[in-house]
């Protein structure tokens, strides 16, 4: 029996029937244009559901045979008491179905953040950052239910602003651009203990350049995970408002840098900071619009700065070990000082990374040791 007279019928049918192919493209063409509002209203309902914040998306692009869809124009505000203050924003937030995953016959997703911006508002109100954390998780996962195991960030922002202090401090990381894969990986023998990895650069402001290295485990019981970190030639003028309003001191020259590192495991971690300022010239000593005791003060840190400084680098220097359990941190003071006076002393430290060995679950960070190293 052949199958050709029940394909040619099956041929007329649909060539003898322009008006369903008609209502099939309207259709089409119906939910296409539809579904984009619809999805775009379910996420502005859902942000206007988190307690203390308010958001909107403007505009949501759909390509459906890409398994892709794109927002555009995101923005969130926190409410404070003493008004709306920007939160979030990005030009677009952009996600796709990661085939290669897929072929591998897990569901996942690649997010590409265009732009976004993040402002810290310091208040006098308390907040708690463990409760703010899981509720915007919450939301990311009602909003975007796809696992996400690959995230790049292209001219980002962070910005921190204290509009309670005198003077107003606002200082930011701009340009930064982060990749990170692995997310969601798990560690194999293949991998290694640390499936994830994190690469970011951003500028400051005074014209510093940030460099940030990370690897680590995200799904493991216990954190696990070591963090580089480098930040150089900050220059120091432009951070006058934050000196001020925190140190109550202000400079008129000076450059700064600093390094970090930071390895955990089982719960534990460890490592240090590096901080360097070179040339660091103090501004206004005898200014006689501020304060006696503000000019006393920076009178003292000037002279314990001088005395302090290696001459032949022009430099001021220390490194501040850390370690502990998480939630219980120690600061080796005794070694800072020690440290501090050694570089204006004594051979000056070495700049950049000391490029410690990282701990695994065999040989875990220890916290005994933080004041003598």
């Amino acid at each position: 029996m052949t199958i050709l007279p029940h394909l040619h019928r099956l041929r007329s049918w649909f060539l003898l029937r322009p008006r369903f192919w008609g209502i099939l493209l309207l259709v089409l063409l119906a939910v296409r244009i539809v579904l984009p509002l619809g999805i775009r209203d379910a996420i502005n309902d859902r942000l206007a559901k988190v307690e203390g914040y308010s958001g909107e998306v403007k505009d949501v692009d759909l390509q459906l045979f890409r398994g892709a869809y794109r927002l555009n124009e995101v923005s969130v505000l926190k409410h404070e008491d003493s008004g709306d203050e920007p939160f979030f924003s990005a030009e677009t937030v952009h996600f796709s179905i990661a085939w290669g995953e897929l072929m591998k016959g897990r569901l996942v997703s690649d997010i590409f953040l265009v732009a976004p911006r993040m402002q810290i508002t310091r208040t006098g109100a308390p907040v708690d950052p463990s409760e703010e954390g899981r509720r915007w998780q919450d939301v990311i996962e009602d909003i975007f239910p796809i696992e996400i195991t690959h995230l790049e960030v292209s001219r980002g922002e962070i910005r921190f602003v204290d509009p309670a202090a005198t003077p107003r401090v606002d200082i930011s990381l701009h340009d930064l651009h982060v990749a990170a894969t692995g997310l969601r990986n798990t560690s194999t023998p293949e991998s290694g203990p640390f499936p994830a990895v994190l690469n970011a650069q951003g500028n400051t402001i005074g014209n510093g350049r940030l460099n940030l290295f990370g690897q680590g485990d995200p799904l493991a019981d216990q954190p696990r995970f070591q963090i580089k970190l480098d930040l150089q030639d900050v220059d120091l003028t432009a951070l006058n408002a934050f000196l001020e309003a925190y140190a109550n001191v202000d400079v008129s020259a000076g450059r700064f840098q600093v390094y970090l590192e930071v390895n955990a495991a089982d719960g534990l971690f460890e490592g240090y900071v590096k901080p360097f300022a070179d040339q660091v010239e103090f501004k206004n000593l005898s200014d006689k619009s501020k304060g006696p005791l503000s000019r006393i003060w920076e009178s003292i840190v000037s002279g314990v700065s001088s005395v302090l400084e290696n001459e032949d680098r022009e430099q001021v220097a220390t490194r501040i070990p850390f370690s502990g359990k998480f939630g219980d941190p120690k600061v080796g003071v005794w070694a800072t000082i020690v440290n501090l006076v050694g570089h204006g002393f004594g051979r000056g430290l070495p700049e950049g990374l000391d490029d410690e060995p990282t701990p695994t679950q065999e040989t875990p960070p220890s916290t005994k040791d933080a004041d003598t190293k």
